[in-house]
């Protein structure tokens, strides 16, 4: 039975007109309240799809990996269906009723978004109410009660959500500890110089490994990584603003070698340093941003 204050506003979506691979698709979009332990969802005979849940209002249980955990105010979770998961409401450890927004949706082209939030941010993300992303759960709710819906309009929808979710891990960056803001001013003070990250390392006065992964979880990338695009914006800026040579410019943004210069600028830019000069060039760029 449903408490007095439970609540559905749900709207699910099957376009027969949509083109055979979209981007992403929106399956259902919903608000809930729920207060009674009726409501319980197992995932491991649903459709293939992804779900994000964010808590409005009181609070739920998800249980992932075996564990119980609890999705207050402001938490959301982000699942691959089937999977093993399953989320409900507990009378005796939540605080009810348990009001939610969700997304169900299916994802094409774009499933490499999914796999990098759920690599950058895990499975249990906290987003304030005025986030980018659960504005966009509103727009789409809004925008589903509409008669004769737009599917690439409600896909483009589902695409912005994304990419606000990808953002996230950018905001994290702002609560560093010393250790990753010393780590950091390090690389971008001296990367113009042959210096590695075990440099890095013994500047900051811990161990390598130890470095490595407190910089990827705080920032959701290898210190390494961070280095090479410290050196590749520096290589990008003097190939379209100057005419030096290439031995010049790997010498200046710290590469050992010109050829390893030219190696790993193809390996990321998806061209050589003189293709990509002679492409801005050719474009009339002022400015090319990595």
């Amino acid at each position: 039975m449903q408490g007095k204050e439970d609540m559905k506003d749900n709207y699910a979506f099957h376009f027969l007109n949509d083109v055979e691979h979209p981007v992403v698709r929106l399956n259902a979009v919903g608000k809930e309240r729920c207060s009674t332990g009726a409501y319980f969802w197992d995932n491991k005979n649903r459709q293939e799809c992804y779900l994000f849940q964010y808590t409005l209002n009181g609070s739920g249980t998800v249980k992932i990996d075996g564990e119980a955990k609890i999705v207050g105010k402001g938490t959301g979770f982000f699942l691959k269906m089937p999977g093993p998961e399953c989320y409900y409401f507990d009378e005796q450890n939540n605080e009810g009723p348990w009001e939610f927004i969700y997304l169900l949706f299916e994802c094409g082209a774009a499933v490499e978004y999914c796999r990098y939030i759920e690599n950058h941010l895990g499975r249990m993300i906290t987003l304030p109410v005025y986030s980018g992303a659960v504005e966009w759960m509103f727009e789409l709710h809004a925008q589903a009660k509409r008669p004769n819906q737009n599917p690439f309009l409600l896909g483009s929808m589902v695409f912005s959500f994304l990419c606000a979710l990808c953002g996230v891990g950018k905001e994290k960056e702002k609560a560093e500890s010393p250790l990753i803001v010393g780590a950091k001013t390090y690389m971008e003070e001296l990367f113009m110089e042959p210096v590695g990250i075990s440099d890095v390392a013994a500047a900051c006065h811990v161990s390598q490994s130890h470095l490595s992964r407190e910089f990827y979880k705080v920032t959701g990338v290898k210190p390494n990584e961070y280095l090479t695009k410290l050196r590749l914006k520096k290589a990008v800026d003097m190939l379209g603003s100057t005419s030096v040579q290439l031995a010049q410019v790997s010498e200046a943004c710290g590469f050992s070698s010109a050829n390893y210069f030219q190696k790993v600028f193809k390996k990321h830019m998806g061209m050589s340093p003189v293709q990509f000069r002679r492409y801005v060039k050719s474009e009339g760029y002022s400015r090319f941003q990595i």
